[in-house]
């Protein structure tokens, strides 16, 4: 954030929107920033618990946006002929696989003439994906979001209780009780049914004692873990066929239309996502030029 933002305490606001005809809409989280040129910036977080991307996240994050803004405007806390604040839209993935959704509703509409393009819907989130930042490697160390991150995406029950260890070691004292209690609840109804879900979790409080009890179940633990990488194998091994499939379907269209392929085009292809090969694939039908298929 730049250095308009100041450092007061984020007040939350409710995300229960209602819109006029009483369709209600399920946000997440919204958070008010008072920054320091006195102005407001509000953070929409909303968080993505599922393996499975959600294609259409984009326009979910435009529908909560202006949910938020006609929350705050029915309320009075912004004058109906004032300027808007500021929202930033955050989603926090914490699926194994990769995010591949697009992160703007321009990538979810078909493809517009130029004249068109400055009437089509703009909307932009941030994506914090755990694993992808997990594997990264670039986490600050005995950072608490970067241990709870590295918990959800554990490598195995041995780092479990290791990170176990540090969090309870880095949240001594009477200012982390809530937090140490929101660390403890989320392993014991979150993680753990995930990672056994045919073992019944006893009703262990603690992060230590959540983690002494983990060694009765090292077994079930790492059967689990052998089972869902064998079928997260498959998965990918299905995906990777159908990609390439599409990579193949598309270099031929391009040749046919456009002649020849450079080889940086070539392997353009190669390295492009599921969500980029669909866009070019829509793109292809009206464009001119290779650089008007490319485009995002």
């Amino acid at each position: 954030m730049d250095s308009a933002f100041g450092l007061a305490q984020p007040a939350a606001l409710a995300t229960d929107f209602v819109t006029d005809k009483l369709r209600q809409r399920q946000g997440d989280l919204a958070w008010r920033i008072a920054r320091r040129d006195g102005a407001d910036l509000y953070v929409l977080l909303m968080l993505e618990h599922q393996s499975v991307n959600d294609h259409i996240m984009a326009l979910r994050v435009a529908i909560y946006c202006c949910l938020l803004y006609e929350n705050l405007v029915r309320r009075k806390l912004i004058a109906r002929r004032g300027r808007l604040p500021l929202v930033l839209p955050v989603v926090l993935y914490s699926g194994v696989k990769p995010w591949t959704a697009p992160l703007s509703t321009s990538a979810l509409i078909d493809p517009a003439p130029i004249a068109l393009r400055p009437y089509m819907l703009q909307m932009r989130y941030l994506l914090v994906d755990e694993g992808a930042l997990v594997r990264s490697g670039l986490l600050p160390e005995h950072n608490l979001a970067t241990l709870l991150f590295q918990l959800e995406h554990n490598q195995g029950i041995a780092q479990v209780q290791h990170l176990m260890q540090t969090i309870h070691n880095a949240t001594q004292g009477p200012e982390y009780t809530e937090l140490r209690r929101a660390f403890a609840s989320w392993t014991r109804h979150v993680l753990l049914p995930r990672a056994l879900p045919n073992v019944a979790i006893p009703g262990a409080e603690g992060l230590l004692e959540i983690k002494d009890m983990l060694s009765e179940h090292s077994r079930s633990w790492t059967h689990q873990w052998k089972m869902e990488g064998l079928e997260e194998g498959r998965r990918e091994g299905r995906k990777q066929g159908w990609q390439e499939g599409e990579c193949v379907i598309l270099r031929r269209q391009l040749i046919r239309k456009f002649g020849p392929l450079t080889e940086a085009m070539e392997q353009r292809l190669k390295d492009a996502s599921p969500a980029q090969l669909e866009t070019w694939s829509l793109n292809i039908l009206d464009a001119r030029s290779l650089d008007e298929v490319f485009a995002d």
